[in-house]
């Protein structure tokens, strides 16, 4: 056999080996790839339980969060409330004080009138002084000379304070 033939024949055989061997290979990586993608799959699954225990740590202290929050938020509306009510107190109070101040002062003015009422008046009438300068020996001409009145009238207021007092001056 020549060369020729000898390089021919080895090329043949090479030829039918190396697609004998892609088949093979072919044919392997088919029969593992079943086996591979549940591999993928597990390790998928894995993936995504680790995710979902992640996410529900997550969520959990969102939770909570959402709980103190709301926790406070309703301290908040107690506190408000009790404000409100201690001022709508605080109004009630100024408002009773202040009718209070005012029947006070009410009182005082009324007070003060009566007290002007009951006080004595300090000024004599011109009756009460004729009587004063008749009881003092005055005579009626002088005492209708100083008032500029008649002896007449003198007399007159006289005689109605002895009749009132029943004689006595």
């Amino acid at each position: 056999m020549s060369f020729v033939e000898w390089l021919v024949l080895l090329s043949t055989i090479f030829s039918v080996s190396f697609a004998w061997g892609t088949y093979l290979v072919h044919l392997y990586s088919t029969k593992n790839q079943p086996e591979k993608l549940k591999e993928d799959e597990e390790r998928l699954i894995q993936l995504m339980g680790r995710v979902k225990t992640f996410v529900d740590s997550k969520l959990e202290i969102l939770e909570q969060k959402m709980k103190e929050v709301n926790d406070l938020i309703s301290e908040i509306n107690d506190l408000y409330s009790k404000v409100l009510l201690d001022m709508s107190q605080l109004k009630e109070k100024n408002r009773q004080k202040t009718q209070e101040n005012i029947i006070k002062e009410e009182k005082i003015i009324l007070e003060e009138k009566n007290e002007i009422k009951k006080e004595p008046k300090t000024e004599k009438t011109m009756e009460e002084k004729i009587i004063e300068l008749y009881n003092n020996g005055t005579s009626e001409a002088e005492i209708a000379k100083k008032f500029g009145i008649g002896i007449g009238e003198v007399r007159l207021i006289i005689d109605l304070f002895l009749r009132s007092k029943g004689g006595q001056l």
